[in-house]
């Protein structure tokens, strides 16, 4: 894990940890903020921090939403995917495919998750197991309800999704059935 951060912060992809210091006070970290007489920073490159409301929110993304290590070094690294923070409503929320409405703030926790708003509500889904490289997941609403998940599929008044990236689901005979690829 290490090397592959290594190898990314040598690219330049990976932001690097600095030290803040304002209001007599210090903090070291990544994507350091300092106001309202706060100095703040996220612990890992894929953190992130922002002032808003007379406060600073940092995040850090959970272990396994970390990024692969980064491949041979004849090949290029893709990016890895960075959370955000989003501020309404007086409220920050930081993760990832973060989404405000109807007076909320929500954000899935690893890059692969997913987040949509509808309904009144806004749903928030991340797979249960990180797969290096999978592509981020879907949110669908129909029939006055939300399913987040891969391979997502709405009919017969139903939505059905899988829970893995390999997974698929499939309508028929009035049935939607989804296999997770395990």
């Amino acid at each position: 894990m290490m090397i592959g951060l290594l190898a990314m912060a040598i690219l330049g992809q990976v932001p690097q940890a600095s030290c803040l210091s304002q209001y007599g006070q210090t903090a070291c970290g990544y994507g350091c903020v300092a106001q309202y007489g706060q100095v703040k920073c996220a612990q890992t490159p894929q953190g992130a921090c922002k002032a808003e409301y007379g406060n600073i929110t940092c995040w850090d993304p959970p272990p396994q939403a970390a990024p692969p290590p980064a491949p041979p070094y004849y090949a290029s690294p893709a990016p890895a995917p960075q959370s955000t923070c989003l501020s309404q409503y007086g409220q920050t929320a930081c993760g990832f495919a973060c989404v405000a409405q109807y007076g909320q703030v929500k954000c899935a926790r690893t890059p692969q998750g997913a987040c949509k708003a509808q309904y009144g509500q806004i749903t928030c889904w991340d797979p249960p197991m990180q797969t290096p490289g999978a592509p981020p997941a879907q949110c669908l609403s129909q029939y006055g309800q939300t399913v987040c998940g891969y391979g997502c599929v709405a009919q017969y008044g139903q939505i059905r999704c899988a829970s893995s990236p390999a997974g698929r689901c499939q309508a028929s005979g009035g049935q939607i059935q989804c296999w997770d690829g395990r």
